[in-house]
């Protein structure tokens, strides 16, 4: 649509002039902060040039996307950092090919680049509610139609409807009876109708359609058409096979549907959520776990004779056993392996309760999470005596284990921390699980940690005994 590609035209323009005012104030302010910073950027000219191949040679591998229509939050900013991350490597090769190594200001571009992601993606973000508002407002839309009343179609039609999308859906085509009202209400015809009504109608832009085997004829009518009048023609296939999310993807040219969408199953996300667990670990382990090892070390052995930590044989990723790490919080017993810390648990000791009430036994497991058995994010990981016994009574109970186990989750965060008295909780905690590996992102990776931290010091009271 050539309106959308102007936006994306004007967009370019004005982040070019924002990064040329940005280069030149950044320069200017960090000169009177600490004058050796710009040493060796030369000229203002040169530099504002130099940044802004710099940013065009980045911006044509990784181009905004603000301007699509079905966009998430988690995109914009991923392209932003990884727009701005290669901007910073051209920069370098450029300065490091055209001016001796002496002159080159590495700390300069490390944090003008910095400052300038951020932003860029407040800058993305607001054009983003922008072009939102404005498609809400029924400016810049698409006219669209769709065909079928499969539940694939009624799902589609759920979603293009949302007015922020900017869709102006002109009219519905389907054969007998639809369960949706408000697509009953936009209904022109059955599927025989749908070619002769485009012949008298020229303003379509998309038509998005699922049609039977046996109406392959109308298909390749409606294709042929669409070719011959700029008309874009998306084929809806079944998709209802399973429910819940499910990703598309081809084995040489074999179109295939994966059971559900993983995208931990992408390598550049695997190595997104790796590097974080590793910085994530080191950190904790060299600021804060010596300091608490020598404090609870302390507690543990005034309190209750035995090891200071606890190792426990558990199921991880792939269902492989792996052995998990924690501060001892009972006292040593032949039923650790078998049964569940209750309330009122005789084999706790007083600093043991209060450990696993703040959480600080889990301590332990970031050494889990810096060798590579565990995450600081993902399903906690279970005893293999409960992963036996719940994997034959609750459905799916294994898919969590498509993902390395966490310290803390999705289910931990909402509601389902602690003892797991009753069927429904394990249930529930499943459920959540899955939902984390059909939709995880890095940001909801943080909302989790964030959450964590924040249940802590407010006492989250839950079942965590």
């Amino acid at each position: 649509m050539r309106s959308d590609r102007n936006i994306q035209i004007g967009i370019l323009i004005g982040e070019i002039i924002l990064l040329a005012v940005f280069v030149l104030a950044f320069r200017h302010v960090i000169r009177y902060i600490d004058p050796e910073l710009t040493w060796g950027t030369g000229s203002k000219r040169r530099l504002v040039v130099t940044y802004v191949t710099s940013f065009l040679a980045s911006y044509a591998f990784y181009p905004s996307v603000i301007q699509q229509r079905l966009v998430k939050g988690e995109t914009i900013a991923i392209r932003v950092f990884a727009s701005c991350f290669l901007m910073l490597l051209f920069l370098s090769l450029i300065m490091l090919t055209t001016r001796p190594y002496s002159y080159f200001p590495r700390a300069f571009f490390f944090y003008s680049v910095s400052c300038f992601a951020i932003i860029l993606f407040c800058e993305r973000f607001l054009y983003r509610r922008i072009l939102m508002h404005l498609r809400a407002t029924k400016r810049n839309q698409k006219s669209i139609v769709l065909i079928g009343n499969e539940p694939t179609v009624l799902r589609l039609y759920d979603i293009l409807s949302t007015p922020v999308y900017g869709y102006n859906i002109i009219g519905t085509f389907y054969d007998g009876y639809c369960t949706n009202k408000q697509m009953e209400a936009l209904r022109i015809g059955g599927t025989a109708d749908i070619y002769g009504w485009l012949t008298a109608h020229s303003d379509v832009n998309e038509i998005y359609g699922y049609f039977p085997r046996e109406k392959q004829e109308i298909t390749n009518m409606i294709s042929k058409f669409c070719d011959n009048h700029l008309i874009r023609f998306y084929y809806i296939p079944a998709l209802d096979v399973f429910k819940g999310n499910m990703t598309f993807s081809y084995i040489e040219n074999i179109p295939v549907i994966a059971r559900r969408d993983e995208p931990l199953q992408n390598p550049v996300n695997k190595i997104i959520k790796r590097l974080f667990d590793i910085i994530f670990s080191s950190l904790v382990l060299l600021l804060v776990f010596p300091w608490v090892w020598l404090f609870v070390a302390i507690m543990i052995k005034i309190q209750s004779p035995g090891p200071i930590f606890f190792c426990q044989e558990r199921t991880g990723i792939d269902g492989k056993v792996f052995k998990c790490f924690k501060f001892r919080s009972m006292k040593v017993n032949a039923e650790a392996d078998k049964l569940q810390a209750s309330k009122d648990d005789p084999r706790k000791f007083p600093f043991g309760n209060f450990m696993r009430k703040t959480n600080i036994d889990e301590l332990p497991q970031f050494i889990n999470v810096f060798i590579g058995n565990m995450s600081v994010v993902g399903p906690r990981p279970h005893m293999l005596k409960h992963t036996e016994e719940y994997s034959k009574l609750i459905n799916r109970f294994m898919v969590r284990h498509f993902a390395k186990p966490g310290i803390t989750g999705l289910a931990q965060v909402t509601g389902f921390r602690g003892e797991t008295r009753y069927i429904d909780q394990m249930e529930g905690r499943v459920k959540k699980d899955i939902e984390y590996i059909e939709n995880w992102t890095f940001l909801l990776d943080i909302k989790i940690i964030v959450k964590t931290i924040t249940n802590m010091l407010g006492q989250e009271k839950g079942n965590a005994y």
